[in-house]
């Protein structure tokens, strides 16, 4: 054999440089199996950054909701604010002339139901104030 081929053969024949190269492998499956617990770790961070980005969110969200909702009250109660006194109250007079049957009355209340109630996307305020005027009317 040349001499050549002795250096090129000889590093992987001599014990020294197994043992060099079994602590290397040693060393390389440590650091592999660091990075792995440095990896789960900051996917573990990264999984509660989410959750806290995603609760965030949806509370921002509910927040811009609930403002809507309280805009929309604070309209309608300032728009019935100014809303004259004539038209909440119901008009003694104007009921007085209408003499209607307690059928009738019936009647009135339900067709006003369909339209004004709570259930079917109607005012509160609006019905409440209808059954004052369809009471009044049945008491007269």
């Amino acid at each position: 054999m040349d001499r050549r081929d002795d250096t090129f053969a000889m590093p992987f024949r001599s014990p020294g440089r197994l043992g060099e190269l079994e602590r290397e492998a040693t060393e390389l499956r440590l650091a592999i199996k660091t990075l792995t617990r440095q990896l789960q770790k900051a996917e573990a961070r990264h999984a509660e950054t989410e959750q806290a980005y995603v609760k965030t969110v949806s509370n921002l969200v509910q927040t811009t909701q609930e403002n809507m909702l309280l805009r929309h009250e604070c309209e309608r109660l300032r728009q019935r604010a100014h809303q004259p006194d004539a038209i909440r109250e119901p008009n003694a007079s104007v009921m007085f002339m209408l003499r209607l049957t307690p059928a009738e009355v019936a009647a009135v209340r339900k067709a006003i139901a369909r339209l004004h109630h709570p259930d079917v996307g109607g005012d509160v305020e609006r019905m409440q104030a209808w059954n004052v005027a369809l009471d009044t009317l049945l008491e007269q």
